[in-house]
């Protein structure tokens, strides 16, 4: 999820570098969907030289690992624009268009919150984030009629939460546990970026990046990881659609373990993937997460999937308390 990609995805025959073997996997949560977060979590990880490996065909390799809970938020309550959240790109001005949208990427809609103005003379007001019961749910819609004049052309609205500048961590367990929206041109995702001031100096902030979760909303029974490494415009990626039976029934939690030497990724907290950290992933990075509507990769939003909802019931961010 960055506009610095340009024609970021493209799976298959696309993937100009390493591409790992598809993945079933069956939901394995509880029967609410929903896990808790504790202080301190005890994490089935793969022993190092498991490397490159799908997971599923390695369980009697599996250690554990045990983790401090740094950051959370469980949403039972949510103050649009407070101190826990960025809900704009903080990479350009924040009433400024381009900060609001990726796009390189072609989305179709603006990330608004309560105090963008876009082009007027005041705050629009517009919220795309609504707490209740212990769930956060960003809308995805077609922008008021009225509003439309300040939007640079831009038709549609979204949300997204992002800690730039909050929390940034080199290393650790990230997770967010939510329940994605179906649709055509709907693009729901939870990644962990640099800021640019982690970067040495002349060298762009993009890649890093570290995929954790994407959901085309079309593509009903998978999602996406992916890693991006290197250094523009020797940039490279590596990725692998993971078979999810209907995700957007039911809360999952997905998440990374981001540590010096494998990059692992969990459904629910049991390993599906395992990967080499790459060479320039060894800087703070921060959570993001985000439902796009449209672009390069989902395609044209189809009005009838609006509004839409991404629920979120918690993200959690985790530090190695124990060493393997």
């Amino acid at each position: 999820m960055t506009d610095i990609i340009g024609l970021k995805r493209g799976f298959g025959a696309l993937f100009a570098t390493t591409f790992w073997a598809l993945c079933s996997v069956q939901a394995l949560a509880q029967a609410t969907g929903v896990l808790p977060a504790p202080d301190v979590l005890e994490l089935a990880i793969p022993s190092s030289d498991a490397v490159g490996s799908v997971v599923a065909d390695i369980e009697g390799e599996l250690g554990t690992i045990t983790l401090d809970r740094k950051f959370l938020d469980e949403f039972s309550s949510f103050e649009p624009n407070g101190e826990e959240w960025l809900h704009h790109y903080n990479h350009a001005p924040y009433e400024s268009f381009g900060a609001r949208t990726l796009q390189g990427n072609r989305e179709q809609q603006l990330y608004v919150d309560i105090g963008f103005a876009g082009t007027a003379e005041k705050p629009l007001g517009l919220n795309p984030f609504d707490a209740k019961n212990g769930t956060l749910r960003i809308t995805g819609q077609q922008a008021p009629a009225k509003d439309l004049p300040y939007l640079g052309g831009y038709e549609y609205i979204s949300g997204m939460l992002s800690t730039q500048g909050i929390f940034e961590q080199r290393y650790g367990y990230f997770e967010a546990n939510m329940r994605v929206p179906f649709g055509q041109g709907l693009w729901s995702a939870f990644w962990l970026k640099t800021h640019h001031a982690h970067t040495p100096k002349g060298k762009p902030a993009w890649p890093p990046e570290i995929d954790v979760m994407e959901f085309i909303g079309s593509e009903e029974n998978m999602y996406y990881v992916t890693v991006h490494w290197d250094v523009m415009p020797d940039n490279k990626k590596s990725g692998d659609s993971v078979t999810l039976i209907r995700p957007a029934e039911e809360f999952h939690t997905y998440g990374v373990l981001w540590l010096p030497d494998q990059t692992v990724f969990y459904l629910d907290r049991k390993p599906i993937r395992s990967i080499e950290t790459k060479e320039n992933h060894d800087v703070p990075m921060f959570m993001v997460l985000n439902l796009a509507l449209g672009g390069k990769w989902p395609g044209q939003v189809d009005d009838t999937a609006l509004p839409a909802q991404l629920e979120v019931d918690w993200i959690a961010a985790y530090q190695v308390a124990q060493p393997r």
